[in-house]
């Protein structure tokens, strides 16, 4: 049960950041940041396959299946281990490349799709301009609107959007690597009662003649 209960927790929040930063991307295509949030799903989408594979194979006391379901249980904690490493090293980068690309579609507002992607982002992480709200000097939109009121007379967010985009990337990519390293230490752990088991069949087994 704790193995179907990770690979739900890997779609859950791989779902949940991918909804998240799936229009961040549209900022800059130097890295794809919606990668490890499809690798999550895909891994926790596997990881509830196997785990059925797992059970059959403890039921039926098969030692092949249970080798099989130790195998590829194996190579998911190694995979999940790497991408939460490469989270940890890039998610700077990351932030870096997002934050030149967000400055370079603030300087081009006046092109509508970049204006619609700019109150998108400035209502989701409710914040205004690069910096503050004074970048738009005193004609600021309505996505900067922090309250009710029409703009410019309503109060604008006090945050500026690089600094909230940093703050958003750096807890997201926090998120999705101790996540990604908890299921693997769990998995470890259900990785070491599967080889355990197939042990015990196989020696059965021998006892047995088969």
């Amino acid at each position: 049960m704790s193995r179907e209960l990770c690979g739900i927790a890997l779609i859950v929040i791989g779902a949940v950041s991918l909804v998240k930063l799936e229009e961040l991307r549209e900022i800059s295509d130097e890295y794809n940041i919606v990668a490890p949030s499809i690798l999550l799903i895909v891994f926790g989408s596997v990881v509830f396959v196997i785990s059925f594979f797992g059970c059959c194979g403890a039921i039926r006391e098969s030692y092949c299946m249970t080798s099989t379901y130790s195998f590829f249980l194996i190579l998911l904690v190694i995979a999940q281990i790497v991408i939460a490493v490469l989270v940890f090293v890039f998610v700077g980068d990351v932030t870096t490349a997002m934050k030149k690309g967000f400055e370079r579609v603030f300087e081009n507002r006046d092109n509508p799709v970049n204006a619609d992607l700019i109150n998108s982002i400035q209502q989701n992480l409710e914040c205004c301009g690069k910096r503050s709200f004074l970048d738009y000097g005193v004609n600021f939109p309505q996505s900067c609107c922090s309250s009710g009121g029409t703009a410019p007379l309503c109060v604008p967010y006090a945050s500026g959007c690089l600094s909230r985009l940093s703050e958003f990337l750096d807890s997201a990519g926090n998120i999705v690597a101790w996540v990604s390293l908890g299921v693997a230490a769990i998995e470890l752990v259900g990785l070491i009662s599967a080889c355990c088991l197939a042990n015990a069949i196989r020696n059965q087994q021998r006892r047995s003649g088969y």
